[in-house]
């Protein structure tokens, strides 16, 4: 009985997948090295990798360079300071719903550098939060991808200046931890960035949300769409979720 309930369970989860198989794209060959527990050794594996793709810019290099962008990124607000090489031409700024659709073929998503620049420049996060501490830490080369840096946040700040419009209300946000990266070309430009990427939607005041969702929905302005909000899931998955406590116990 058991066992029909689920097939069940999982016949109505895929009535709500599309119809049409996806293409999915072909896969970068990344080198590993790992032991017989799925351990991967760290040092060798980024050094085989490496060697595979030929980038020239050493791991500690990078990540100083990484904590570099981010310093001069402070100065965005005014064009006439802010050196806008640090991006590639080809640059590509992509969060969890921001940059377009997940693109399942392969193509290139997110906003262009152009568009990346302009949108920061239209909303000065610091107006609103004068004392935002992004807390970065953890940074680290990606042992696979040997030009791309990873690292993370735990933002605090508090709302003492207008967002959008909105009054100042006193609120101190403190949101949930977050990874980040920045996929750098062998100029050393930053050719992909990613941001807002919750680790733990548990932790922190903003109902789970990263990035600018968490900033609006913290002071009592959310913003009026299901991503803008506190997870709470489709119908769908809810109701799969309320069918599978109906489930017969063992």
């Amino acid at each position: 009985m058991r066992i029909l309930v689920l097939t069940a369970l999982l016949s109505l989860a895929g009535s709500f997948q599309p119809a049409t198989p996806l293409r999915r794209p072909a896969l970068r060959a990344l080198l590993e090295v790992t032991d017989e527990y799925g351990f991967v050794d760290e040092a060798a594996t980024l050094q085989a990798n490496r060697d595979r793709t030929g980038f020239p810019i050493p791991p500690d290099d990078l990540i100083a360079r990484a904590k570099e962008v981010i310093v001069k990124k402070q100065n965005l607000q005014d064009p006439s300071v802010f050196d806008d090489s640090i991006y590639a031409d080809d640059f590509r700024f992509v969060a969890p719903f921001v940059g377009g659709a997940t693109s399942t073929t392969g193509e290139k998503i997110g906003f262009t550098k152009q568009e990346f620049l302009a949108s920061l420049r239209s909303f000065d996060l610091l107006k609103a939060f004068p004392n935002l501490n992004n807390r970065y830490h953890a940074f680290r080369v990606d042992v696979f991808e040997p030009n791309r840096v990873w690292f993370q946040t735990r933002a605090k700040a508090t709302h003492t200046g207008e967002l959008m419009g909105a009054a100042p209300t006193g609120t101190s946000l403190e949101l949930p931890p977050e990874a980040l990266s920045m996929t750098f070309n062998r100029e050393g430009q930053v050719e992909l960035f990613t941001v807002g990427y919750v680790i733990d939607r548990t932790a922190g005041n903003t109902g789970g949300l990263g990035g600018a969702f968490g900033y609006f929905w913290g002071t009592g302005n959310p913003l009026p769409f299901p991503e803008c909000q506190p997870f709470k899931g489709s119908i769908q998955l809810r109701l799969l979720g309320a069918l599978q406590k109906l489930l017969p116990k063992d």
